[in-house]
C-alpha cells in the first residue's frame, strides 16, 4: 500500500512514510485522515509536548558551535562576524541530551561522523537522530535575521512559524527564521528563539 501526498499527489510513498519522498511534504496516513470522533487529529511533528521553559546549563565548556581560531584567515568581516545578535535553539524533547544551543555565528548542524569530522550542534543522541544527516544543515546570522539552509540531508528541514498549527513542506532554499519558530531537523525539534 502506498500514501499519496496531499500537497504535490505522488503516489508512490511508502504506507509508513511521514515525508512525501517528491516534495517533503507531512503525509498523513489512512488512520490519520479517518480519526476516531474522540480522537483529535495530530501530525507526527505535532506530537511532541511544548517545552514551557527550560534553565540555562551552567557553562562548563566552550560553545559548541565555536570556530577554531585558526580556521579565522579572512581580514574582510564577514556579515556573520558583523552581528552581535545572539540566539538559541531549544530542544521541545523532554529530557533533552542538552537542552538548547547558543547561537553566536554559523552553526553547522547534523551528526559527528570520524570521517566529516565534528558538527557545531550534533543531534546523534537525540530522539530522532537517525533521521539526521551528517551535514543536515546551517544556521547562520545575516545582518539583523538569522537563516536556516538544508545542505542537501535525506529528511529535510521544516519551520512551524510561530502561531501556526503545521509544519510548512521542506524547505528548499535559505529561510529567514522569527523568534518563536519551531524548526524540526529530520524528526529532532527546536524552537529558535532569538532577543
Amino acid at each position: 500500500m502506498s500514501v499519496t501526498c496531499a500537497t504535490c499527489g505522488y503516489d508512490n510513498n511508502p504506507a509508513d512514510a511521514e515525508f512525501c519522498d517528491a516534495c517533503g511534504a507531512e503525509l498523513q496516513t489512512a488512520a490519520a485522515a479517518t480519526p476516531a470522533a474522540s480522537e483529535p487529529q495530530t501530525s507526527p511533528l505535532d506530537s511532541t509536548p511544548e517545552i514551557v521553559s527550560i534553565a540555562p546549563p551552567a557553562p562548563t565548556s566552550p560553545p559548541l558551535n565555536s570556530e577554531p581560531e585558526a580556521t579565522v584567515t579572512s581580514e574582510t568581516p564577514t556579515p556573520s562576524s558583523e552581528t552581535t545578535t545572539s540566539a538559541r535553539l531549544v530542544a521541545k524533547q523532554p529530557n533533552a541530551p542538552q537542552p538548547e544551543f547558543p547561537l553566536n555565528s554559523v552553526a553547522l548542524v547534523g551528526i559527528f561522523d570520524s570521517d566529516s569530522g565534528p558538527v557545531d550542534i550534533d543531534l546523534e543522541t537525540f530522539f530522532g537522530g537517525e533521521t539526521v544527516s551528517r551535514h543536515h544543515g546551517e544556521i547562520y546570522p545575516d545582518g539583523d535575521n538569522w537563516m536556516v539552509k538544508d545542505l542537501g540531508s535525506t529528511n529535510g528541514i521544516f519551520i512551524k512559524p510561530s502561531g501556526q498549527s503545521r509544519f510548512g513542506a521542506r524547505i528548499t532554499t535559505p529561510t529567514a527564521l522569527n523568534s518563536g519558530d519551531e524548526l524540526a531537523f529530520g524528526k529532532v525539534q527546536f524552537i529558535f528563539q532569538s532577543p
